[in-house]
């Protein structure tokens, strides 16, 4: 089982609604669908940091590019559901960071998935890894205060 305590350390949240093309023959939410899910609240949290455009992009030179993801897949959700999508900065390294997420059923307030994704900060001209801007952490924490506390 799930420790949903976990969720006080997360503030973020992008919600989504299961719709019908995301089930499958059993009836319910396609696991392909918590990756999409996932995305969504990863470019939502970094577009809020002002780090995902393509204005950003262009202007700066940079992007994050997903290096790597894992997914714990807990229970299901089924057509019409409201996903909630938690996530949150969880670890921070010299161009990559980690995103952990936690998926929730907003109707039976079970977990549907838990899973992290890994981010590295590229830069598009040298095409190379480059170190996480400075204030990112600053950010980051002005931001996730900006939220209130996740409670269920």
């Amino acid at each position: 089982m799930f420790d949903l305590d976990v969720l006080s350390y997360f503030r973020f949240v992008s919600p989504a609604r299961v719709r019908f093309a995301e089930t499958d023959a059993n009836g319910h939410m396609n696991h392909v669908s918590v990756v999409i899910y996932m995305e969504q609240a990863r470019c939502d949290y970094l577009s809020a940091l002002d780090l995902f455009s393509m204005e950003q992009m262009a202007r700066a030179g940079k992007t994050f590019v997903l290096a790597r993801q894992a997914i714990d897949y807990k229970s299901q959700a089924y057509f019409n559901d409201t996903v909630d999508t938690y996530a949150r900065v969880s670890r921070y390294g010299r161009s990559s960071l980690d995103i952990d997420y936690v998926l929730i059923n907003r109707q039976s307030r079970s977990v549907i998935a838990t899973a992290t994704s890994t981010l590295v900060y590229f830069d598009t001209h040298t095409q190379k890894s480059t170190p996480l801007p400075d204030d990112l952490r600053e950010r980051v924490e002005q931001l996730d205060a900006s939220y209130p506390p996740i409670s269920l």
